[in-house]
Protein backbone atom coordinates (compact mmCIF):
# COMPACT_ATOMS: atom_id res chain seq x y z
CA UNK A 1 0.00 0.00 0.00
CA UNK A 2 2.97 1.92 0.67
CA UNK A 3 4.50 1.54 -2.46
CA UNK A 4 1.14 2.45 -4.11
CA UNK A 5 1.20 5.86 -2.44
CA UNK A 6 4.80 6.42 -3.20
CA UNK A 7 4.40 6.10 -7.08
CA UNK A 8 0.87 8.26 -6.96
CA UNK A 9 2.93 11.03 -5.45
CA UNK A 10 5.58 10.45 -8.03
CA UNK A 11 3.31 10.62 -10.81
CA UNK A 12 0.87 13.65 -9.33
CA UNK A 13 4.67 15.38 -8.86
CA UNK A 14 5.36 15.00 -12.53
CA UNK A 15 2.27 16.12 -13.81
CA UNK A 16 2.42 19.25 -11.97
CA UNK A 17 6.06 19.81 -13.67
CA UNK A 18 4.52 19.05 -16.46
CA UNK A 19 1.93 21.36 -16.76
CA UNK A 20 4.21 24.33 -17.15
CA UNK A 21 6.08 22.91 -19.87
CA UNK A 22 4.91 23.76 -23.73
CA UNK A 23 5.15 21.36 -26.59
CA UNK A 24 5.89 22.73 -29.99
CA UNK A 25 5.55 21.30 -32.91
CA UNK A 26 7.80 21.79 -35.46
CA UNK A 27 7.15 24.17 -38.17
CA UNK A 28 8.11 22.19 -41.71
CA UNK A 29 8.86 24.75 -44.35
CA UNK A 30 8.90 23.21 -48.38
CA UNK A 31 11.66 24.96 -50.24
CA UNK A 32 11.63 24.31 -54.32
CA UNK A 33 14.81 25.08 -56.38
CA UNK A 34 15.89 23.94 -59.78
CA UNK A 35 19.54 23.36 -59.54
CA UNK A 36 21.89 20.50 -57.34
CA UNK A 37 24.13 23.60 -56.22
CA UNK A 38 21.48 25.51 -54.51
CA UNK A 39 20.02 22.28 -53.09
CA UNK A 40 23.26 21.70 -51.89
CA UNK A 41 23.80 25.19 -50.91
CA UNK A 42 20.20 25.16 -48.91
CA UNK A 43 20.68 21.53 -47.17
CA UNK A 44 23.42 22.83 -45.43
CA UNK A 45 22.02 25.88 -44.39
CA UNK A 46 19.12 24.30 -43.06
CA UNK A 47 21.43 22.15 -41.25
CA UNK A 48 22.98 24.72 -39.37
CA UNK A 49 19.88 27.21 -38.97
CA UNK A 50 18.84 24.34 -36.50
CA UNK A 51 21.53 25.32 -34.06
CA UNK A 52 19.80 28.89 -34.21
CA UNK A 53 15.89 27.57 -34.46
CA UNK A 54 15.81 23.65 -33.64
CA UNK A 55 11.58 24.39 -34.42
CA UNK A 56 12.57 24.76 -38.08
CA UNK A 57 12.82 21.69 -40.35
CA UNK A 58 13.96 23.16 -44.32
CA UNK A 59 12.77 20.50 -46.60
CA UNK A 60 14.70 21.68 -50.27
CA UNK A 61 13.37 19.77 -53.08
CA UNK A 62 15.06 19.97 -56.20
CA UNK A 63 12.81 19.96 -59.39
CA UNK A 64 13.59 20.23 -62.80
CA UNK A 65 13.45 23.74 -64.02
CA UNK A 66 10.76 24.03 -66.69
CA UNK A 67 8.59 21.08 -64.35
CA UNK A 68 9.25 23.83 -61.64
CA UNK A 69 7.76 26.20 -62.80
CA UNK A 70 5.17 24.80 -64.37
CA UNK A 71 4.38 23.20 -61.26
CA UNK A 72 4.77 26.42 -59.27
CA UNK A 73 2.82 28.14 -61.75
CA UNK A 74 -0.38 25.78 -60.76
CA UNK A 75 0.02 25.58 -57.64
CA UNK A 76 0.16 29.32 -57.02
CA UNK A 77 -3.53 29.32 -58.82
CA UNK A 78 -4.75 27.33 -56.51
CA UNK A 79 -3.57 27.21 -53.67
CA UNK A 80 -2.55 23.64 -53.44
CA UNK A 81 0.72 21.97 -52.66
CA UNK A 82 2.29 25.57 -52.69
CA UNK A 83 6.35 26.21 -51.39
CA UNK A 84 7.07 28.59 -48.24
CA UNK A 85 10.03 28.77 -49.86
CA UNK A 86 11.30 29.19 -53.69
CA UNK A 87 13.89 29.45 -55.69
CA UNK A 88 12.81 32.03 -59.21
CA UNK A 89 15.24 32.19 -61.91
CA UNK A 90 15.58 35.91 -63.26
CA UNK A 91 14.19 34.86 -66.67
CA UNK A 92 10.79 33.48 -65.38
CA UNK A 93 10.47 36.07 -62.52
CA UNK A 94 8.06 38.11 -64.53
CA UNK A 95 5.59 35.46 -65.18
CA UNK A 96 4.67 35.53 -61.58
CA UNK A 97 4.05 39.40 -61.42
CA UNK A 98 1.17 39.15 -63.58
CA UNK A 99 -2.29 40.09 -62.16
CA UNK A 100 -2.87 39.07 -58.31
CA UNK A 101 0.96 38.62 -57.09
CA UNK A 102 1.33 35.81 -54.69
CA UNK A 103 4.81 36.60 -53.86
CA UNK A 104 5.20 37.99 -50.39
CA UNK A 105 6.76 41.49 -50.66
CA UNK A 106 9.82 41.48 -48.56
CA UNK A 107 10.28 44.91 -47.84
CA UNK A 108 9.26 45.15 -44.42
CA UNK A 109 11.25 42.19 -42.91
CA UNK A 110 14.37 44.15 -44.98
CA UNK A 111 13.36 47.15 -43.04
CA UNK A 112 12.83 45.62 -39.68
CA UNK A 113 16.06 43.71 -39.97
CA UNK A 114 18.24 46.69 -41.31
CA UNK A 115 19.01 44.94 -44.66
CA UNK A 116 17.26 47.47 -47.09
CA UNK A 117 21.06 47.83 -49.08
CA UNK A 118 22.64 44.90 -47.69
CA UNK A 119 22.54 43.35 -51.55
CA UNK A 120 24.12 45.00 -53.87
CA UNK A 121 21.52 47.61 -55.49
CA UNK A 122 22.39 46.05 -59.50
CA UNK A 123 21.03 42.90 -58.33
CA UNK A 124 18.28 44.12 -56.06
CA UNK A 125 16.68 45.62 -58.43
CA UNK A 126 16.34 42.67 -60.93
CA UNK A 127 13.72 41.40 -58.19
CA UNK A 128 11.84 44.59 -57.41
CA UNK A 129 8.90 45.58 -59.46
CA UNK A 130 6.38 48.83 -58.74
CA UNK A 131 9.06 49.21 -55.60
CA UNK A 132 8.59 46.03 -54.02
CA UNK A 133 11.33 43.38 -53.23
CA UNK A 134 10.18 40.01 -54.02
CA UNK A 135 13.03 38.16 -53.97
CA UNK A 136 16.65 37.78 -52.74
CA UNK A 137 19.74 37.00 -55.12
CA UNK A 138 21.86 34.29 -54.97
CA UNK A 139 24.80 35.90 -56.92
CA UNK A 140 26.61 39.13 -57.99
CA UNK A 141 26.88 38.04 -61.68
CA UNK A 142 29.75 40.18 -62.49
CA UNK A 143 30.66 39.43 -65.88
CA UNK A 144 34.40 39.22 -66.63
CA UNK A 145 36.92 37.90 -69.44
CA UNK A 146 38.35 34.87 -68.87
CA UNK A 147 41.33 34.02 -70.79
CA UNK A 148 43.86 31.35 -72.04
CA UNK A 149 47.44 32.64 -71.25
CA UNK A 150 48.88 30.03 -73.06
CA UNK A 151 47.10 30.94 -76.18
CA UNK A 152 47.90 34.23 -75.64
CA UNK A 153 51.60 34.11 -75.24
CA UNK A 154 51.72 31.92 -78.50
CA UNK A 155 50.14 33.99 -79.99
CA UNK A 156 51.81 37.56 -78.64
CA UNK A 157 48.47 38.94 -77.26
CA UNK A 158 49.49 41.13 -74.14
CA UNK A 159 46.66 41.66 -71.37
CA UNK A 160 45.22 43.35 -70.25
CA UNK A 161 42.84 43.49 -73.33
CA UNK A 162 41.66 47.45 -72.47
CA UNK A 163 39.17 47.89 -75.56
CA UNK A 164 36.67 45.92 -77.52
CA UNK A 165 38.41 46.98 -80.60
CA UNK A 166 41.81 45.59 -79.82
CA UNK A 167 40.05 42.75 -77.97
CA UNK A 168 38.92 41.81 -82.04
CA UNK A 169 42.47 43.33 -83.84
CA UNK A 170 44.19 40.68 -81.03
CA UNK A 171 41.22 37.75 -82.48
CA UNK A 172 43.05 38.29 -86.11
CA UNK A 173 46.34 36.94 -84.51
CA UNK A 174 44.53 34.12 -83.63
CA UNK A 175 43.65 33.06 -87.51
CA UNK A 176 47.22 31.89 -88.29
CA UNK A 177 46.37 29.63 -85.48
CA UNK A 178 43.07 28.16 -86.24
CA UNK A 179 41.54 29.32 -83.22
CA UNK A 180 39.36 32.29 -82.73
CA UNK A 181 39.37 34.77 -80.00
CA UNK A 182 35.77 33.84 -78.86
CA UNK A 183 32.46 32.42 -79.39
CA UNK A 184 30.01 34.93 -80.75
CA UNK A 185 29.29 37.06 -77.60
CA UNK A 186 26.36 37.14 -75.68
CA UNK A 187 23.96 40.54 -76.89
CA UNK A 188 22.65 40.73 -73.30
CA UNK A 189 25.94 41.16 -72.33
CA UNK A 190 26.94 43.72 -74.43
CA UNK A 191 23.91 45.52 -74.05
CA UNK A 192 23.76 45.81 -70.34
CA UNK A 193 27.94 46.60 -70.24
CA UNK A 194 26.85 49.90 -72.35
CA UNK A 195 24.00 50.66 -69.44
CA UNK A 196 21.06 49.70 -72.02
CA UNK A 197 18.83 46.76 -71.54
CA UNK A 198 15.07 45.14 -73.04
CA UNK A 199 13.02 47.46 -70.91
CA UNK A 200 13.68 50.54 -68.94
CA UNK A 201 12.98 51.73 -65.53
CA UNK A 202 9.16 52.57 -66.14
CA UNK A 203 8.49 48.60 -68.08
CA UNK A 204 8.85 50.09 -71.27
CA UNK A 205 9.66 47.77 -74.13
CA UNK A 206 13.15 49.37 -75.61
CA UNK A 207 14.71 46.27 -77.28
CA UNK A 208 14.92 48.13 -80.82
CA UNK A 209 16.53 51.08 -79.74
CA UNK A 210 19.45 52.50 -81.77
CA UNK A 211 21.88 51.49 -79.25
CA UNK A 212 20.16 48.22 -78.90
CA UNK A 213 20.40 47.82 -82.90
CA UNK A 214 24.01 49.07 -83.32
CA UNK A 215 24.85 46.71 -80.15
CA UNK A 216 23.61 43.80 -82.06
CA UNK A 217 25.28 44.88 -85.32
CA UNK A 218 28.80 44.69 -83.92
CA UNK A 219 28.03 41.32 -82.20
CA UNK A 220 27.19 40.17 -85.21
CA UNK A 221 30.13 41.72 -86.81
CA UNK A 222 32.32 39.90 -84.68
CA UNK A 223 31.66 36.97 -86.85
CA UNK A 224 30.85 38.31 -90.39
CA UNK A 225 33.23 41.23 -91.08
CA UNK A 226 36.26 40.56 -88.67
CA UNK A 227 35.87 36.74 -88.75
CA UNK A 228 37.05 36.61 -84.92
CA UNK A 229 34.17 34.56 -83.64
CA UNK A 230 32.13 31.97 -84.58
CA UNK A 231 28.66 30.62 -83.12
CA UNK A 232 29.68 27.81 -81.18
CA UNK A 233 28.60 24.04 -81.32
CA UNK A 234 25.80 22.71 -79.26
CA UNK A 235 25.92 20.90 -76.24
CA UNK A 236 29.15 18.56 -75.14
CA UNK A 237 30.62 19.25 -78.69
CA UNK A 238 30.91 23.45 -77.01
CA UNK A 239 32.67 21.84 -74.08
CA UNK A 240 34.99 20.04 -76.40
CA UNK A 241 36.11 23.06 -78.68
CA UNK A 242 36.81 24.80 -75.17
CA UNK A 243 39.08 21.40 -73.87
CA UNK A 244 40.92 21.61 -77.36
CA UNK A 245 41.80 25.02 -77.18
CA UNK A 246 39.57 26.59 -80.04
CA UNK A 247 38.65 30.10 -77.73
CA UNK A 248 41.08 32.29 -76.45
CA UNK A 249 38.51 33.65 -74.07
CA UNK A 250 35.40 33.11 -72.42
CA UNK A 251 32.98 36.02 -71.68
CA UNK A 252 30.95 34.92 -69.06
CA UNK A 253 29.89 35.98 -65.28
CA UNK A 254 31.52 34.53 -61.73
CA UNK A 255 29.27 31.14 -62.42
CA UNK A 256 31.23 30.72 -65.07
CA UNK A 257 34.58 29.82 -63.54
CA UNK A 258 32.16 26.91 -62.18
CA UNK A 259 31.35 25.83 -65.45
CA UNK A 260 34.91 25.83 -66.95
CA UNK A 261 36.45 23.78 -64.42
CA UNK A 262 33.62 20.98 -64.66
CA UNK A 263 33.66 20.79 -68.04
CA UNK A 264 37.39 21.28 -68.96
CA UNK A 265 39.36 19.98 -66.12
CA UNK A 266 42.70 19.25 -68.38
CA UNK A 267 42.30 23.00 -69.05
CA UNK A 268 43.71 23.54 -65.52
CA UNK A 269 46.15 26.26 -65.00
CA UNK A 270 46.01 27.16 -68.48
CA UNK A 271 43.30 30.11 -67.42
CA UNK A 272 43.36 33.25 -66.39
CA UNK A 273 40.65 36.62 -65.81
CA UNK A 274 40.49 39.95 -66.55
CA UNK A 275 37.56 42.85 -66.58
CA UNK A 276 36.16 43.00 -69.55
CA UNK A 277 36.92 45.14 -72.47
CA UNK A 278 35.58 48.60 -72.52
CA UNK A 279 33.77 49.94 -75.61
CA UNK A 280 35.91 53.53 -74.85
CA UNK A 281 38.42 54.12 -72.49
CA UNK A 282 37.14 55.20 -68.97
CA UNK A 283 33.45 53.06 -69.86
CA UNK A 284 31.86 50.67 -67.65
CA UNK A 285 34.52 46.97 -67.27
CA UNK A 286 31.60 44.66 -66.33
CA UNK A 287 28.32 43.33 -67.14
CA UNK A 288 25.81 40.48 -65.80
CA UNK A 289 24.15 37.91 -67.14
CA UNK A 290 21.82 35.76 -65.23
CA UNK A 291 20.34 35.55 -61.63
CA UNK A 292 18.13 33.69 -59.18
CA UNK A 293 16.29 35.16 -56.65
CA UNK A 294 14.47 33.40 -53.34
CA UNK A 295 11.29 34.36 -52.77
CA UNK A 296 8.60 33.17 -49.79
CA UNK A 297 5.01 32.45 -51.58
CA UNK A 298 1.83 34.15 -49.39
CA UNK A 299 1.03 30.32 -48.72
CA UNK A 300 3.78 30.22 -46.68
CA UNK A 301 2.68 28.56 -43.06
CA UNK A 302 4.85 30.50 -41.37
CA UNK A 303 5.86 33.41 -42.49
CA UNK A 304 8.51 34.42 -39.94
CA UNK A 305 10.10 31.74 -39.66
CA UNK A 306 10.47 31.57 -43.69
CA UNK A 307 11.83 35.41 -43.60
CA UNK A 308 14.41 34.09 -40.75
CA UNK A 309 15.71 30.83 -42.55
CA UNK A 310 15.86 33.33 -45.75
CA UNK A 311 17.60 36.17 -43.93
CA UNK A 312 20.32 33.40 -42.21
CA UNK A 313 20.58 31.49 -45.55
CA UNK A 314 21.00 35.00 -47.92
CA UNK A 315 21.91 37.68 -46.03
CA UNK A 316 24.52 36.85 -43.79
CA UNK A 317 28.24 36.70 -44.09
CA UNK A 318 28.86 32.96 -42.96
CA UNK A 319 26.65 31.44 -45.56
CA UNK A 320 27.77 33.69 -48.57
CA UNK A 321 31.35 32.47 -47.89
CA UNK A 322 29.54 29.00 -47.79
CA UNK A 323 27.69 29.85 -50.84
CA UNK A 324 31.08 30.85 -52.90
CA UNK A 325 32.46 27.40 -51.18
CA UNK A 326 29.76 25.09 -52.14
CA UNK A 327 28.84 26.61 -55.87
CA UNK A 328 30.95 29.46 -56.87
CA UNK A 329 29.10 32.07 -56.98
CA UNK A 330 30.64 34.99 -55.85
CA UNK A 331 28.01 36.96 -53.28
CA UNK A 332 26.02 40.05 -53.74
CA UNK A 333 25.86 40.45 -49.85
CA UNK A 334 28.37 43.97 -49.94
CA UNK A 335 29.24 43.08 -46.54
CA UNK A 336 30.63 39.63 -47.59
CA UNK A 337 33.01 41.40 -50.45
CA UNK A 338 35.97 41.75 -48.06
CA UNK A 339 36.21 38.12 -46.87
CA UNK A 340 39.66 36.59 -47.03
CA UNK A 341 37.79 33.17 -47.96
CA UNK A 342 36.21 35.13 -50.81
CA UNK A 343 39.92 35.91 -52.13
CA UNK A 344 42.10 32.25 -52.01
CA UNK A 345 44.13 32.12 -54.76
CA UNK A 346 42.53 29.43 -57.21
CA UNK A 347 44.75 27.06 -58.61
CA UNK A 348 42.88 26.19 -61.64
CA UNK A 349 42.85 29.85 -63.08
CA UNK A 350 46.66 30.30 -62.47
CA UNK A 351 46.69 31.05 -58.69
CA UNK A 352 44.39 34.03 -59.23
CA UNK A 353 42.33 34.99 -56.78
CA UNK A 354 39.50 35.75 -58.74
CA UNK A 355 37.37 36.73 -55.93
CA UNK A 356 39.44 39.97 -55.14
CA UNK A 357 38.57 40.42 -59.31
CA UNK A 358 34.73 39.79 -58.66
CA UNK A 359 34.86 42.06 -55.70
CA UNK A 360 36.38 44.99 -57.62
CA UNK A 361 34.31 44.93 -60.63
CA UNK A 362 31.18 43.68 -58.68
CA UNK A 363 30.58 47.47 -57.39
CA UNK A 364 29.81 48.29 -61.09
CA UNK A 365 27.56 45.85 -62.05
CA UNK A 366 24.77 47.43 -64.32
CA UNK A 367 21.05 46.78 -62.83
CA UNK A 368 19.11 44.49 -64.78
CA UNK A 369 15.36 45.72 -65.59
CA UNK A 370 12.73 42.34 -64.82
CA UNK A 371 8.70 43.11 -65.81
CA UNK A 372 6.10 40.99 -66.02
CA UNK A 373 6.68 40.65 -70.02
CA UNK A 374 10.33 39.81 -69.50
CA UNK A 375 9.73 36.14 -70.46
CA UNK A 376 7.44 36.75 -73.81
CA UNK A 377 10.33 38.93 -74.90
CA UNK A 378 12.68 36.11 -74.60
CA UNK A 379 10.70 33.86 -75.92
CA UNK A 380 9.75 35.77 -79.19
CA UNK A 381 13.26 37.13 -79.36
CA UNK A 382 15.12 34.31 -78.98
CA UNK A 383 12.59 31.58 -80.66
CA UNK A 384 11.17 33.30 -83.43
CA UNK A 385 13.22 36.40 -84.69
CA UNK A 386 17.03 35.95 -83.20
CA UNK A 387 17.66 32.64 -85.37
CA UNK A 388 16.19 34.76 -88.73
CA UNK A 389 18.81 37.73 -87.62
CA UNK A 390 21.30 35.38 -86.59
CA UNK A 391 21.20 33.55 -89.95
CA UNK A 392 20.61 36.84 -91.79
CA UNK A 393 17.60 36.23 -93.31
CA UNK A 394 16.56 39.41 -91.28
CA UNK A 395 18.49 42.34 -90.47
CA UNK A 396 18.95 43.31 -87.33
CA UNK A 397 16.87 46.67 -87.03
CA UNK A 398 13.90 44.15 -88.35
CA UNK A 399 14.60 41.62 -86.25
CA UNK A 400 14.18 43.68 -83.20
CA UNK A 401 11.66 45.59 -84.69
CA UNK A 402 9.23 43.33 -85.34
CA UNK A 403 10.05 41.14 -81.78
CA UNK A 404 9.15 44.71 -79.56
CA UNK A 405 5.93 44.90 -81.84
CA UNK A 406 4.66 41.64 -80.90
CA UNK A 407 5.47 41.86 -77.23
CA UNK A 408 4.26 45.47 -77.07
CA UNK A 409 1.10 44.14 -79.02
CA UNK A 410 0.51 41.73 -75.64
CA UNK A 411 2.04 44.43 -73.58
CA UNK A 412 -1.64 46.47 -74.93
CA UNK A 413 -4.01 43.37 -73.71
Amino acid sequence: MAKRFIVLVLLAVMLFAWEGVSFVAPVKLELWTFVNTHARFFRQAAENFKKIDPEVEVDVKEIEYSTLYDKLTISLQTGVGVPDLVDVEQGVFGRFLKGDIKLVPLNDYLKKSKKTTAIAKGRQVLYTYQGKVYGLEHALCPVVLYYRWDIFKEAGIKTPIVTWNEWIQDGKKLTSLKKFISPTPTFAILLRQRKGDFFDEKGNLVADSPLAIETLKWVLATRDEHKVTEDPPSGPAFWTAVREGRYATLIGADWYAGFIKDNAPETAGKWKAQALPVWQKGGLDTSTDGGTGLCMTVYSKDKDKAWKFMEFAQLTRENAILRYKLTNLFPPLIGAWDAPELRESEPFFSNQKLGALFATVGRRVPQQINTPFTPEWNDIWGNKYWPEVNNRRMSPEDGLKKAADDVRKLMQK
